[in-house]
């Protein structure tokens, strides 16, 4: 019979574990029962039962107990946003997004569906809320923030130029999703304080298709139909850009592209160059406009959103 196997939970997910056993080890290091399925976690449990450092779940149950700190957070986000703290819905969004990228392969990111629908109902009600997400300063600027970042950017676009709920949930969905195959890059690459080489560039050109060959994973439609903004988002009209080298683009994938760039530009720092300001930002992009790298009517829109943000 095959040993089982544990791993580390998060303290912060706990509470959603309601319907997960939880594991302690003892001095001896051996696994025992902390909490049974279908016993809620409560804080006081710590100090009424046997505890030393880490909890555990069995590896089999990881899967769940991702689909259940998801729909926490997603609850979590909905009063978030409800009660204007902009703040906590930062922080539900990042353990949302957090969480589903650790496992993108084994189905976690079908609550990323739902995450965008809350998003895009919480706009239409708490406009304030969404369009200053990304004036937080965050210290640890991640794939997570990022993906935010672009998520609300790209909300912010899609009620300015009045796209449908429908196809506003569908780009919301593939702004937070566009980096889902950096999952898949070494983190010595992607996190390397330095300029890449080559070779290094070569590997992170690949995360678009990475991604595509993910989402290609899910039979579910709304996951299925962000595929081209996301294997596009890299892409140039002059057929420049990677993974494909195309110039014939979707709609989803030109404005994409422009709102990844401008994000990635004003946030992060890199070894070669500091952030830019808004400004200084936008007059880049309007030289890539010109350089037939951009389209030239998302561009302009896309500058017009930040105008009424």
């Amino acid at each position: 019979m095959r040993k089982p196997k544990y791993i580390v939970v998060r303290r912060s997910h706990l509470k959603y574990y309601t319907d997960i056993e939880l594991f302690y080890k003892t001095q001896s290091g051996n696994l025992l029962l902390y909490k049974p399925k279908g016993m809620p976690f409560t804080e006081d449990m710590a100090s009424s039962k046997p505890f030393l450092g880490d909890l555990y779940i069995r590896e089999e149950d990881k899967m769940a107990s991702i689909e259940a700190a998801q729909k926490g957070f997603n609850e979590q986000l909905v009063h978030d946003i409800r009660s204007k703290d902009l703040t906590e819905v930062r922080e539900a969004l990042s353990s949302i997004v957090d969480e589903t990228l650790s496992a993108p392969r084994s189905g976690g990111l079908r609550a990323m569906s739902q995450t965008a629908q809350v998003v895009v109902t919480g706009f239409s009600t708490q406009t304030g809320i969404i369009k200053n997400l990304v004036r937080i300063a965050f210290s640890d600027y991640t794939t997570t923030i990022h993906s935010i970042n672009v998520m609300a950017l790209m909300v912010g676009y899609c009620y300015y130029v009045k796209k449908s709920e429908k196809v506003t949930h569908q780009w919301a969905l593939a702004a937070l999703l566009h980096d889902v195959g950096k999952t898949e890059i070494p983190k010595e690459i992607l996190n390397a304080q330095r300029v890449l080489s080559n070779e290094e560039f070569e590997t992170i050109k690949k995360h678009p298709a990475i991604g595509a060959d993910i989402l290609n994973g899910y039979t579910e439609q709304d996951i299925r139909s962000v595929i081209p903004g996301v294997v596009e988002h890299h892409e140039k009209l002059d057929g420049t850009g990677y993974p494909n080298g195309i110039a014939n683009i979707s709609e989803c994938g030109k404005i994409l592209g422009i709102i990844d760039c401008y994000e990635a530009i004003t946030n992060d720092d890199r070894p070669y160059r500091s952030a830019m300001e808004p400004l200084n930002a936008l007059k880049y992009l309007k030289e890539e406009v010109d350089k037939d790298k951009f389209d030239r009517e998302s561009f302009s829109n896309f500058a017009y959103s930040l105008a009424v943000h």
